[in-house]
């Protein structure tokens, strides 16, 4: 369920409403239903990118790969099963819709590189590192380093020992498992095929020699049990990767979930998997870096901590969003067609124009909002004075003032810091930093896309 709060209220009823609301975790800012299309002209929207890649010298790469074998049950991501599309045919539009962005922007520092999905591991070793080369000697300017995080989202089944040696073998130094449950069942009942015989993938992964191994986990699963929850965490912790990220269930319409009635999960029941999985982590030695990620030596994920220091974010391929300085973009998305998406960025490939259909336009005052948002749970206030010119909470005085009053942050000489009650609630707190046009914006939104 989505909380909105309307208005900023006093921290007592902020502190009040905690236990009974979770809201929707908030990776991004303004959210993806904030999108429209974008009126500007071709010469505006060259404006709009040359301005914000000129603004720094480090770009990070975000390439979208949408294919996956099945949908999961609760997926509102834009993918689609892709059936009889051609990787190759794909990867030749992304590496063309890339080229085209060069012409706005010189080389630069490539900070990260992430293949995301959809299920990008499905995609051949070879065609994944001929990408990875070709769009670094398109944006890396000459004598910088190689991106210290190369990494791909992958589907445990899709994988064994010769595909994950393949995979290093071809640049790629982080993977992101996507196990969602380690229970067999529950595994089963989200629509993942061959759920018994994947947990392999993770201790071979293990030994393969990746600089970074993540797990992912949900919990909130339809029928998911605590004690089921308490088995994932378990299991996953007792093999120790460097990185474990359990997410709460975002419940969506259009999904499989929504279509067979399963669109709420109770704030109390997600608050008491987030204790079950925090409690375990930090028993098994590992240190929480946010509110979903606990990270142990070498873990963590450098692209979501760069895209919310207010790095640019580039995304390329169908669905992709780029999160620039002066506006956010979208390749297309649609959960009730969602071949369109796809066949509309393939035929866009042979023309010269960007595929983008869609986005927002930031201001002054989002980006500021952006930043309380996205950084709340660790707020530097040299780093956002250095940013924008004023102090933080000279910003958002009211905000920090119910929030540090209900015991949700700390407020500090140098850093704004959510206390572990804030950690916990950190998606409701948010809430209260989203602007007037950006709830409007939430409000009018429909999921019949």
């Amino acid at each position: 369920m989505q909380v909105h709060i309307e208005a900023p209220e006093s921290g007592s009823t902020v502190l009040a409403r905690a236990g009974a609301v979770h809201a929707d975790y908030m990776y991004m800012y303004p959210p993806r239903q904030t999108y429209r299309p974008l009126a500007l002209s071709p010469a505006e929207l060259e404006a709009k990118l040359r301005a914000s890649f000129g603004r720094s010298d480090v770009l990070n790469l975000y390439v979208h790969v949408p294919f996956c074998r099945q949908i999961c049950s609760f997926c509102n991501l834009y993918t689609t099963t892709g059936e009889g599309t051609d990787h190759r045919e794909y990867t030749t539009a992304v590496l063309e819709e890339a080229s085209r962005y060069t012409r706005f922007t010189e080389p630069k520092t490539v900070a990260t590189l992430y293949f995301g999905g959809g299920t990008p591991s499905l995609l051949a070793p070879e065609l994944l590192g001929a990408m990875t080369e070709r769009l670094l000697a398109d944006f890396s300017a000459p004598g910088t380093p190689a991106p210290s995080e190369i990494a791909l989202e992958v589907d445990p089944a899709t994988v064994d020992q010769a595909r994950l040696r393949d995979l290093r073998q071809a640049g790629i130094n982080r993977v992101n498992l996507g196990y969602q449950s380690l229970v067999p069942e529950e595994v089963t009942r989200i629509g993942r095929r061959e759920g018994a015989r994947r947990t392999q993938a993770l201790e071979i992964a293990l030994g393969t020699g990746f600089d970074n191994v993540c797990v992912d986990l949900i919990y909130g699963l339809e029928r998911q049990t605590d004690d089921a929850w308490r088995t994932s965490v378990r299991t996953v912790a007792a093999m120790a990767p460097q990185t474990v990220c359990a997410y709460p269930l975002t419940t969506r319409p259009l999904t499989s979930y929504g279509k067979r009635g399963y669109t709420f999960v109770p704030a109390e029941t997600l608050y008491r998997r987030y204790d079950i999985a925090h409690e375990l982590l930090t028993a098994a030695g590992y240190r929480q870096e946010t509110h979903v990620r606990w990270v142990r030596g070498g873990g963590g994920y450098v692209q979501k901590v760069n895209h919310w220091r207010m790095q640019n974010v580039l995304g390329l391929g169908a669905g992709a969003r780029s999160y620039l300085w002066e506006l956010d973009t979208r390749n297309g998305y649609s959960l009730r067609s969602r071949g369109d998406a796809l066949h509309s960025y393939l035929r866009a490939a042979g023309t010269d124009t960007l595929p983008i259909t869609d986005g927002y336009l930031m201001t002054d005052e989002e980006r500021r909002r952006k930043a309380v948002v996205l950084n709340l749970l660790h707020l530097d206030r040299s780093w956002f004075t250095s940013l924008f010119g004023t102090d933080p909470v000279e910003a958002f005085p009211v905000e920090f003032a119910c929030l540090a009053d209900a015991g949700i942050c700390e407020i500090g000489p140098s850093e704004i810091r959510l206390t572990a009650h804030g950690t916990r609630i950190r998606d409701l707190a948010v809430q209260m930093f989203i602007s007037p046009e950006v709830r409007d914006r939430l409000g009018k939104f429909s999921y019949s896309e």
